[in-house]
């Protein structure tokens, strides 16, 4: 059973009830590549559900700001900056000045295999992963050159230009994000740092299997007191807190999805005991998952 919900970019309505097919001159191409200027948004409903999409997605901020939370961190997107998410982090659109205006395009990896795309998005996430950000504040220089390739592959697409060319654009403005990172200070982990990396690369891949601190612990060689005093001074979090938080992502995210039942959602995440499972939901969200279900459309 798939555990969160994760949206082609056909199916995207719902996230925000924005028809992006409709907007899309190449439609039969939507899964692959789409980008659009961030004017869209005025027609948004917000906030979104969590959610996780099949493509990687990426904003430009030009004027105005936008807030997103990734898995359960809230992250602020204003002028100047740049937000790039890989299809596997739980995204919530929270909200955005009236005023916003940029960009969003989303690619699949399959879009740039053929060429330099995927070297430069992989060394482009590991950045984020390692810093634990997903945005970059963009210095002047390379805030133009990529506006200037937003703005053309904007212009090509739309006016159904061949998706061969829009492709060699993606490449540079993937190369100029990685150029741009290649000039940043590389943090120094320690070692107590690089374990924490580690135990949040584990959380996203195993929340659905493992929900303990122990059990986290035992696949990273440490102890749990280690492992929490480690996150504690890296995050001013437990280790149980961090848990608790993406599995509360996960299950809200299960339950916009109206064919599941609050059962199968508690099994897809590896919880056997439903009452315990509506118990931990309430506590740490305020409501039932039943009374959250309700409170969000799921038309």
């Amino acid at each position: 059973m798939g555990r969160i919900p994760q949206y082609k970019p056909d199916d995207f309505n719902p996230i925000l009830d924005i028809d992006w097919t409709e907007k899309s001159a190449a439609k039969k191409d939507l899964n692959e590549f789409f980008i659009e200027p961030l004017h869209v948004l005025k027609d948004a409903k917000t906030p979104s559900l969590p959610h996780r999409k099949t493509v990687n997605d990426f904003i430009f901020i030009r004027k105005g700001s936008i807030e997103k939370m990734v898995c359960s961190s809230l992250y602020g997107v204003q002028e100047g900056m740049i937000m790039l998410l890989p299809p596997h982090k739980i995204r919530t659109f929270i909200n955005n000045t009236p005023d916003v205006e940029g960009f969003y395009c989303h690619f699949s990896n399959e879009f740039i295999a053929d060429g330099p795309g995927l070297k430069y998005l992989q060394d482009i996430l590991h950045h984020a992963d390692i810093i634990y950000n997903p945005t970059l504040f963009l210095d002047d220089e390379h805030r133009e050159r990529i506006f200037l390739v937003l703005q053309q592959m904007e212009a090509l697409y739309h006016q159904n230009q061949s998706l061969d060319l829009i492709r060699l654009y993606l490449f540079t403005l993937l190369g100029e994000i990685r150029h741009f990172i290649e000039k940043l200070p590389l943090p120094n982990l320690s070692v107590s740092e690089t374990l924490v990396f580690r135990f949040r690369k584990l959380i996203t891949s195993q929340i659905q299997n493992l929900h303990s601190v122990k059990e986290f612990a035992d696949l990273l060689s440490v102890s749990p007191n280690h492992l929490n005093k480690s996150v504690k001074n890296a995050t001013g979090k437990t280790a149980s807190e961090i848990i608790n938080e993406s599995l509360l992502m996960e299950a809200k995210a299960l339950l916009s999805l109206s064919h599941l039942s609050v059962s199968e959602i508690a099994f897809a995440l590896g919880v056997d005991d439903v009452s315990y499972f509506s118990r931990f939901f309430k506590k740490h969200s305020g409501v039932s998952p039943s009374d959250y279900r309700k409170g969000i459309d799921l038309s």
